[in-house]
């Protein structure tokens, strides 16, 4: 027989149908294993990027959770001057004093609104610093925290407390005032002023013989003195002793514009609060009757002198008829050693008024002037 030509297919004939039939089945069977082999392999694929993915993101959760917090405090409403950031540590820090919880757990920080609006004030409560004569610590915790509603907050001065929108300090700064006397107002009202709420106006008024607005130039000798406000001078003189100052010309008792009480207000107010030095002559009238011209008058008035004036019944009438016009402002009157007739007119100046009446001591500690 010829051999077959070099191009031609083998031949399958001969071969039983049987054989044929596993040979098929062989080739199958290993197709079929070899299609499984890449299914199990692209699933076990899968699997494990899956597991990759899953453990990422939880990675990525375990850091953010520990990631350390800022607490930022927007000091005042309105315009915002400036943010101050605290960070955690710093802030935990601080609060060490501060008991902690029974359950173990850390008690977050307490903080309050000072006003309610928009723009609201935080501040977070720290304890008051406890000074020489021991008078901040009875008011000064909060003070300027709380709210007066649309505006306004709560004012604090030598232990008197008050809420109000609009509040005028008058301050003797009169010569009979010991050294150490001035230095303690100068302190406490600069306690007061920095613990206002944004949300406040205020001015600062003060006395001797007579009367001028802390923005104001005040210089003179004992019986000439000359103020500088609004940019008019105004010339001081008395018509006999310390207690009747009046305006050469007579011209009219100038007034002063609200203050918001904004850091920078409160920076320079304070730095002329320090600035201040004391001079001859005590007379009630003018800074009272500088306080109630004000407009809108003033909810609060604190009153602040050393001694009596020989025209105390005077001063305290006048007063007294022109805050009957209108709303009416409480006065708080505080005495620095007064005798009793001093005491007496001041107590009934806040009695009628709504206010009330303390006595700062000679060791700086305050009490309440209406006890007998």
């Amino acid at each position: 027989m010829d051999d077959p030509l070099p191009h031609q297919s083998p031949s399958y004939e001969g071969i039983p149908s049987l054989a044929l039939a596993e040979l098929d089945q062989d080739v199958l069977n290993h197709r079929t294993e070899k299609k499984s082999t890449g299914a199990k392999g692209l699933s076990l694929l899968v699997a494990i990027g899956l597991n990759a993915l899953v453990l990422l993101l939880l990675a990525w959760w375990t850091i953010v959770s520990l990631t350390e917090d800022e607490v930022e405090l927007i000091l005042e409403s309105g315009p915002v001057e400036s943010v101050t950031k605290i960070d955690k540590k710093q802030f935990q820090k601080k609060q060490q004093t501060k008991p902690t919880p029974a359950s173990g757990s850390q008690a977050p920080p307490l903080i309050t609104s000072a006003v309610v609006d928009p723009t609201a004030v935080f501040v977070v409560e720290t304890r008051a610093e406890t000074d020489a004569f021991g008078i901040g610590e009875g008011w000064g915790k909060g003070a300027g925290f709380g709210s007066g509603g649309a505006g306004g907050g709560s004012v604090g001065f030598f232990g008197s407390r008050s809420t109000a929108e609009r509040v005028v300090f008058c301050v003797d700064a009169s010569a009979s005032l010991s050294t150490q006397q001035f230095s303690m107002i100068k302190r406490e009202l600069n306690k007061s002023l920095k613990k206002l709420a944004s949300s406040i106006q205020y001015q600062v008024i003060f006395f001797s013989g007579p009367a001028w607005f802390a923005e104001d130039e005040h210089s003179g000798s004992k019986n000439n003195h000359v103020v500088k406000h609004g940019g008019k001078k105004y010339q001081w003189k008395t018509r006999g002793g310390a207690s009747a100052f009046y305006i050469v010309d007579d011209k009219e008792l100038y007034t002063a514009d609200w203050l918001p009480a904004n850091s920078s207000n409160l920076a320079k107010t304070r730095a002329r609060v320090e600035a201040e030095s004391k001079s001859y002559g005590t007379d009630w009238r003018h800074p009272l009757r500088m306080a109630l011209q004000m407009k809108p008058k003033p909810d609060v008035i604190y009153f602040l002198t050393d001694g009596a004036v020989s025209n105390g019944q005077q001063a305290v009438d006048q007063v007294l008829k022109i805050n009957k016009r209108g709303k009416k402002a409480k006065i708080n009157t505080i005495a620095m050693m007064l005798p009793k007739r001093g005491a007496d007119l001041l107590g009934e100046l806040a009695d009628k008024t709504g206010g009330e009446f303390t006595v700062v001591m000679a060791d700086g500690t305050v009490k309440n002037g209406m006890k007998k």
